[in-house]
């Protein structure tokens, strides 16, 4: 995405939202874009999955669906979907498993599952060794640019590895005012407090809607 093209998208999304005043979902649109360039999007009209605040619940953003008024709120980026407590929890976290475990979905699954942890409280496996999620590790991770990578969940494959930053907190992030900013390498913060998420895509592994068996193959 050039520069212009992000440009002009943020100050379409600041209209668009500063019009609809956080009212109405019927309302409610995101990044315009080639839905060519996302198959996952074919059937949502290029609308990119947003995150207004107070519309969802915690760890939630609303994916667009297949009619042009339809939202459906679901669980964000490397966030798995808990049936019985109808919330989301970051993966690679105790979450709502037992004690000594965290939640994961392996390569090439859809469907997360506890597993035991090898390492202390707070600590998870990574290349043989027990790492703290989100921090650089005392050089696990690479230095690039002045960036200390981290380590963390890659939110296309949903396995731990190096990245640019931990995750966007969303109620933080929201709070800040100025011009729009892009956070990682697939978001992008507006003025007016909402977020988009270009690169997420509904029924992922471990989403509401994969559990429910929404999800159109």
């Amino acid at each position: 995405m050039t520069q212009k093209e992000v440009l002009l998208a943020a100050v379409v999304v600041i209209l668009l939202v500063t019009g609809i005043g956080l009212a109405s979902g019927d309302d409610l649109f995101g990044y315009k874009e080639d839905p060519e360039d996302n198959p996952s999007r074919i059937n949502t009209e290029g609308r990119a999955p947003i995150y207004i605040p107070n519309h969802c619940g915690e760890n939630e953003i609303l994916y667009p669906g297949d009619r042009g008024n339809d939202w459906v709120c679901d669980c964000r980026p490397a966030h798995v979907y808990h049936p019985a407590t109808r919330s989301c929890f970051p993966l690679y976290t105790k979450a709502y498993c037992e004690s000594g475990q965290y939640v994961e979905i392996p390569s090439g699954a859809k469907l997360p599952q506890c597993t035991d942890n090898i390492c202390k409280e707070r600590e998870v496996p990574y290349n043989g060794k027990c790492v703290l999620l989100n921090k650089n590790n005392e050089g696990t991770c690479p230095t690039v640019q002045r960036i200390r990578y981290v380590i963390g969940v890659n939110e296309t494959t949903l396995q731990l590895g190096c990245i640019a930053h931990g995750p966007i907190d969303l109620k933080r992030a929201t709070s800040q005012r100025g011009d729009y900013t892009t956070i990682g390498e697939q978001t992008i913060l507006t003025n007016e407090g909402t977020i988009l998420f270009l690169a997420a895509v509904k029924c992922a592994p471990g989403s509401a809607a994969r559990f429910n068996g929404t999800c159109s193959e």
